[in-house]
This record gives structure tokens, C-alpha cells and sequence, in this order.
């Protein structure tokens, strides 16, 4: 399904294009792989492991599935089309290093709690910085400062961008500093270390675990405190 809703979904694209009156405004990377995860959240997935099984599921695809699918394509154009993300027209991935050394970084994953319920919490800022200075991301789809979202239970993400090396095997630390902020709480801030090693290709998906943090309001800590 993947395969065939991604380029079915690019020859949507590529046709309302070239319609002069059509109501698309935006048909860059970011916005068709938004629309191309719109529908495959919305669709049946098919699983096959051979080329035969290849064969069988395109098969499977009959025509009214296959309309089902372009509606569904459009629908997600259009909803896409209707609400961009911010850094819709910039390039989404980096796609090489350019076989030269570089200091990879993990993600970074953190949640955010009330220090008093345990409960995690939504619509809190959270600031990744370096020497002072706000940590470049890796992409335009990582954002810094980031926010948590009730959905995803106040955990939060974040990619900093590699750092160009002298050689191949270098050793180096970095030094982080996290600032969590809310409207409803203290400010939360703490630091953390970690050792990398210079490389010139890129490591599979590696992920770093932050320490949970915990947020109390001023009212608590001046009971806390009498």
C-alpha cells in the first residue's frame, strides 16, 4: 500500500499541477509526504514478502478501491493544502553527509510531569541549548524550541544537527542545557554530557533517554518551603 498510495499520490500531484485552475498552491516534498501519511493512516495495510506477493496485492487493488484511494489522495491534498506546516517548502531530510566526518547526534527523547499529580503535561516549552545559543536541528521538522502535546503525554523530541569533524574516530563531549517553561510552573532547567565519536556515515536510529522532568507551580513550592 505504501508503495503504490506514494505514486499514485505524486501523479496527483504532478496532474493538478499542471491544471492552471486548480486549488493547489504547494507541491513540495514535505506537503506530499503529509498527504501520503494522510492516507496510509486511513487505509488497510497489505503485507507481502516476494515479488508474486507484489503481484497478488496489486491485483487485489480493484477499481473501486482504487477510486476509493485517489479520493482519499485528494481529500488529504486538500486538507494538507489547507493547513502547511510552517517549514512546508524547505527541504525535509538530509539526505547525505558527504562521506566526510562528522559528530552524529542521537535523538533525544524527555518527558515533562506535575511534580504534584505525576500527571504529564501539555503546552509546555522546552528549550535545547549550547554555549547560550539554541541548538541547530538536523531539519526543518525538528523544532527547537519545542512543545509538548496532550496526545503524545508530554514527551518531547529533539535532533540536533551533526557537526562537521577533523577526522574519523575523533573523540569529543557536548555539553547540553534543557530549559522547560510554562505559564503555570516554575522554570525548570538542567544540564547533561554526552561522548560522541566522529564518523563519515550515518548510524542507524539511535535514540538518548533524558532524565523525567518535574514541574511544580509557586504555590506549592511556598508550602514546600513553610
Amino acid at each position: 500500500m505504501e508503495s503504490y498510495i506514494t505514486n499514485r499520490t505524486n501523479a496527483l500531484y504532478d496532474d493538478f499541477v499542471e491544471m492552471k485552475n486548480s486549488f493547489l498552491t504547494c507541491s513540495c516534498e514535505n506537503c506530499r509526504l503529509d498527504t501520503i501519511c494522510y492516507v496510509l493512516n486511513r487505509v488497510q495495510p497489505k503485507y507481502v514478502v516476494s515479488g508474486r506477493g507484489m503481484t497478488y496485492a496489486n491485483l487485489a487493488l480493484n477499481g473501486q478501491t482504487k477510486a476509493d484511494i485517489d479520493a482519499m489522495i485528494i481529500d488529504g491534498i486538500r486538507v494538507v493544502n489547507a493547513a502547511k506546516r510552517p517549514y512546508h517548502d524547505q527541504r525535509k531530510l538530509k539526505e547525505t553527509t558527504d562521506n566526510k566526518p562528522a559528530f552524529i547526534f542521537p535523538v533525544f527523547m524527555g518527558a515533562v510531569y506535575d511534580g504534584h499529580t505525576f500527571e504529564p503535561l501539555s503546552g509546555v516549552s522546552i528549550e535545547l541549548s549550547a554555549d547560550g545559543k539554541l541548538v541547530s536541528m538536523e531539519d526543518a521538522s525538528w523544532e527547537n524550541p519545542t512543545l509538548t502535546y496532550k496526545p503524545a503525554k508530554g514527551s518531547f523530541t529533539f535532533k540536533p544537527a551533526s557537526i562537521p569533524a577533523e577526522k574519523e574516530g575523533e573523540t569529543r563531549e557536548f555539553n547540553f542545557t534543557i530549559t522547560i517553561r510554562s505559564a503555570d510552573y516554575q522554570p525548570l532547567i538542567y544540564s547533561f554530557t554526552i561522548p560522541l565519536t566522529s564518523s563519515k556515515e550515518e548510524t542507524p536510529f539511535i535514540s538518548l533517554k533524558l532524565q523525567d522532568s518535574y514541574m511544580f507551580s509557586a504555590n506549592e513550592i511556598n508550602i514546600m518551603e513553610e
